[in-house]
Formats: C-alpha cells, structure tokens, sequence
C-alpha cells in the first residue's frame, strides 16, 4: 500500500504501537506522542512532525503486531536498532521522574483498545 510503513519502517511502528499498547494497558501516566515529543520536537525544530503517528492504526499489520508475542525488551531494542535511542531515552527519564517501577512484562494484546 502506498504510504504505508515497510521494511525498517514498518518495524519502528510495530515497536511504537505495542509501546503504546502497552503504556495504556499499565496505565502509566505518558504515552507513545508524549515520549516521541520529548525525544525529537526540540531537535527538530519546525520541522518536527508527529502526525503520522495517527495512522499507526490504519495499517492492518501494525495493528496485528499486538497479536505477537513482545516486551519492553523487544520494544526497546527494535528501537535502538533502527536508531530510535532517543525515544528510549525519553521512556527512561518518564520512568525515573514518575519514580515507575519496571519489570519485562510479556504481553500479546488481547484486550485491545478500539
């Protein structure tokens, strides 16, 4: 499909939907925007845009990657592989700021929200 995410891409959203997922099903305080604002507005300047994000769940494949099996091992290391450090890093400081504790937490999401 055209403007779709594929390849490299593709996983990022994967990785980014299933973070978001699962922010909101342990209903921590931040999400998936939060934390890609902190990571790259600043940095970006007038360029920055975060609408795609809004389309993650347009694309079938990215909504099923909730019916695979993922941590927040998998998730991070999806996004420090393709780059991402800087998401992390936004994940990490929300963590100890709102002093969250974290365990790996291994999670298919079969209580989606809709």
């Amino acid at each position: 499909m055209e403007g779709q995410p594929h390849g490299e891409h593709l996983s990022v959203a994967k990785a980014l939907y299933q973070l978001d997922f699962y922010l909101n099903t342990l209903n921590l305080p931040v999400s998936v925007r939060d934390l890609y604002e902190a990571a790259y507005k600043r940095r970006r300047g007038e360029a920055y845009d975060d609408r795609w994000l809004d389309y993650l769940a347009d694309n079938p494949e990215v909504v099923n990657s909730l019916d695979e099996p993922f941590t927040s091992h998998t998730i991070i290391e999806v996004l420090m592989k393709t780059g991402h450090e800087p998401i992390v890093r936004s994940l990490i400081r929300e963590v100890r700021r709102r002093d969250i504790g974290f365990t790996h937490a291994y999670m298919i999401g079969s209580h989606r929200r809709r």
